[in-house]
């Protein structure tokens, strides 16, 4: 905590402080308050100890939600250091009574008022939409920052649940973001258009900004185009998707399993354009294989099908938590579902896959007669990629 205040409410900021200076001395004699919950705090400071205040007693502060870490001190005063040079008019820590809440930063630009959070320990998905909540039901913008340190400089990355809900979109370039900070490198890595190809694992670009290059709100977000070695990445996932629920997935009660036994299937037997690369797999935290493979089949026993009902399919397996929505920064769209369907379903036909009559769809007369197991699986992957990779590609680059 950088900031206090007397017993009769003045502020007094601890930013930029030096350790052992007579201002810190002359603080430590005075008796200073939590500007929250109005509760006793003490001076801390030291060689390697940033000047910042603590409270006295340990009971949890209504105004904060998780101890601070010196680091967490650091990239904060780093953060208000860059605002600042750039003329935006900052305020540390700043309190927000009506909706009992504690900003790392507050930042006014002509009428808008960011709250800053640089998130440093994991929180449930949960709270930090809780938090953002109150900040939007009181007209300030929240914008969540992550440490650099806590994600890989790679082209594929894990990204668990918690990185996910930090996940932003942009409309100027089309594409989902994520953005870190480094206090001590004063950067910014932008990890630019993130591509799930699993449940955590995302393939990526990357792009390190000193900060001086960056201006706030506005973070640079780089075009993206798939290639073949990002659609490779997406088969061989997809394989390890199906090696993995074979292995470990054994429960008769297992939603999936059960609808093969149903179907008379072997896991193996799924097509081979099942798990396609699609914009919308980014909604479903679920493998793009997972969700894609339940619409596959209910083409599969329908045999002719409307778009309506594969989009009934999906909200179905959404409502009894078959399939789970992914936690982003912002909320999926409205009709997220009837997006992922007719982007598949297009895709499908772009790949005489499947063909459309009137309203209604059915497979392919020569998808139908092909018979796929585990000893030709490896075969018919190869032979569709080499004929299809070039108009998926191409498809996916379009939207």
């Amino acid at each position: 905590m950088l900031i206090a205040e007397t017993m009769l409410g003045k502020p007094i900021s601890l930013y930029l402080a030096q350790h052992n200076s007579p201002f810190i001395n002359l603080l430590r004699k005075q008796q200073l308050r939590c500007p929250s919950c109005k509760s006793t705090v003490l001076v801390k400071s030291g060689q390697k100890v940033i000047p910042h205040f603590a409270h006295k007693s340990k009971a949890a502060c209504s105004g904060f939600s998780e101890n601070e870490s010196i680091f967490h001190l650091y990239a904060k005063t780093e953060l208000n250091r860059w605002l600042s040079f750039q003329s935006l008019h900052t305020e540390l820590e700043k309190t927000y009574p009506q909706i009992n809440r504690r900003a790392d930063i507050s930042v006014k630009l002509k009428s808008n008022e960011y709250a800053v959070e640089f998130q440093c320990s994991p929180i449930s998905s949960e709270l930090q939409h809780a938090r953002s909540s109150d900040y939007r039901q009181i007209g300030v913008i929240p914008f969540w920052i992550l440490p650099a340190e806590l994600v890989k400089k790679e082209k594929l990355i894990k990204l668990t649940a918690f990185y996910q809900q930090f996940i932003r979109y942009s409309q100027t370039a089309n594409q989902f973001y994520l953005i870190t900070y480094s206090p001590e490198k004063q950067s910014f890595t932008i990890y630019h258009h993130l591509m799930p190809l699993s449940k955590t694992f995302f393939c990526t670009d990357y792009t390190t900004y000193p900060q001086k290059t960056v201006h706030f709100p506005s973070f640079p977000v780089s075009s993206f185009k798939m290639t073949e070695q990002t659609y490779q990445l997406q088969i061989k996932m997809n394989e390890k998707w199906l090696i993995n629920i074979f292995k470990y997935r054994k429960s008769v009660r297992d939603p999936l399993l059960r609808k093969l036994y149903e179907n008379n299937l072997s896991l193996f037997e799924v097509p081979v354009w099942v798990g396609l690369p699609l914009k919308s797999n980014i909604y479903f935290a679920d493998s793009p294989m997972e969700w894609q493979f339940y619409l596959y089949l209910k083409i599969k026993k329908s045999k002719v099908f409307a778009q309506q009902q594969l989009v009934y399919e999906l909200k179905q397996l959404i409502y009894k938590r078959v399939l789970t929505v992914r936690r982003l920064m912002e909320p999926a769209p409205f009709n997220f579902v009837e997006i992922a369907v007719e982007e598949m379903l297009h895709l499908l036909l772009q790949c005489h896959v499947i063909q459309k009559e009137g309203n209604r769809f059915s497979v392919h007369s020569t998808e139908t007669g092909r018979e796929i197991d585990a000893q030709n699986r490896k075969e018919h992957i190869e032979v569709f990629y080499r004929k299809m990779k070039v108009k998926i590609i191409q498809e996916y680059n379009r939207r």
